[in-house]
Formats: C-alpha cells, sequence, structure tokens
C-alpha cells in the first residue's frame, strides 16, 4: 500500500514540472468534440472553435504552448491553422540582428540581409511609418516585390502576438522618435 502512496507522489511531483496545469483552465478542458479545432473554416464548428478560443482565460499559454510544439493544425490559442503557421515560421527563423535591420531603414549602412531580417525590416518599417518607396530602396526592390512583402508583412503583424515580437516594435518605436523632429521641422 505504501509504494502505491509513494509512486502516486511521485507521479504528482512529476506531473508538476513543466506540467501544462493551465490545459486544466481552458475553455475547451471539458469540450465533448475536440474535432470542431480541426473543423474546415467553411463550416459553424470552426467559428465555434474560435468562438470558444476568444473568451478563453489560458489562450495566451495554449498559443505559446502551440508554438513551442511546433503545431500547425486545428485551432490552438484562438489562431487558425494559417495564422499557427505564419507564428511558428516566424519562430524558427534564425536570430534577426536588428542592429542590420536599423542601419539599412536608416540608410547609414547597406548589408547584406538575410530573408529573416528583410522581413524584420518589412515589419519594423511598417510599425515605424517608414514609407514603402523608402524600405523598398533599401532593400533593392521594385513596386511588385515590395507590394508583396508588405502583403506578407501585414499578415505577420497581425497574427504574431506582441510579445514575440517587443525587440521589433521597440526599434520602430525608436525609428518613430528619431523621425519626429525631421517632420516637425517639414510642416
Amino acid at each position: 500500500m505504501n509504494f502505491a502512496v509513494n509512486e502516486l507522489e511521485a507521479a504528482h511531483d512529476q506531473l508538476d514540472r513543466g506540467s501544462p496545469r493551465w490545459r486544466l483552465k481552458a475553455a475547451c478542458a471539458g469540450i465533448k468534440n475536440p474535432d470542431i479545432f480541426f473543423a474546415d473554416p467553411r463550416v459553424a464548428a470552426h467559428r465555434q472553435a474560435l468562438a470558444l478560443c476568444g473568451q478563453c482565460p489560458v489562450r495566451l499559454a495554449c498559443l505559446n504552448d502551440a508554438v513551442e510544439c511546433g503545431e500547425r493544425d486545428g485551432i490552438r490559442g484562438g489562431q487558425t491553422e494559417e495564422q499557427l503557421r505564419e507564428i511558428v515560421d516566424y519562430r524558427k527563423e534564425r536570430p534577426v540582428e536588428l542592429d542590420r535591420v536599423r542601419a539599412t531603414l536608416a540608410g547609414t549602412h547597406r548589408p547584406q540581409l538575410t530573408e529573416a531580417e528583410k522581413r524584420s525590416l518589412v515589419r519594423v518599417a511598417i510599425d515605424a511609418g517608414v514609407p514603402t518607396g523608402t524600405w523598398s530602396t533599401a532593400l533593392g526592390i521594385g513596386y511588385k516585390a515590395a507590394h508583396k512583402r508588405r502583403r506578407k508583412a501585414t499578415t505577420q503583424l497581425d497574427v504574431i502576438p506582441v510579445p514575440m515580437r517587443r525587440e521589433e516594435i521597440e526599434l520602430a518605436a525608436d525609428l518613430r522618435r528619431a523621425a519626429a523632429p525631421t517632420l516637425a521641422v517639414a510642416a
């Protein structure tokens, strides 16, 4: 009997270490049909799943778990499969050196940017209100390519949670502050 109690306590202790206890608080914890989270986007079940996630108290924890696991299927953390793919792909990108992005946007230096840095540059530029012509010239691309990159970045800005983009947001704020005196003089 004592052995069983010790085993149970050990199992409970193991559950506490790194266990996703947040799942117990999830709005979907007691749902009878979890298939709604994998429903076709054109059916009502898909909208029901998004609505349920939208009011979930642990939505961010669920989203973080999905991203950490590289989960791209179904609805998790209030995000659709497409949105999850964007976030997972964003997290898989190799680390971006924002100093290189800053130098390129400032025009002080034009390093050879990685694809991840180029995507970051466009997101930062949009956040900072940098005109498309300015950042597309910095990247050395034309109107069509700039339009395509802007559309992709806008989707990412809508989907990627703010905590994951904190450094990019801070850089955009710095760029806005640096541009403020220039804008004030021009006005």
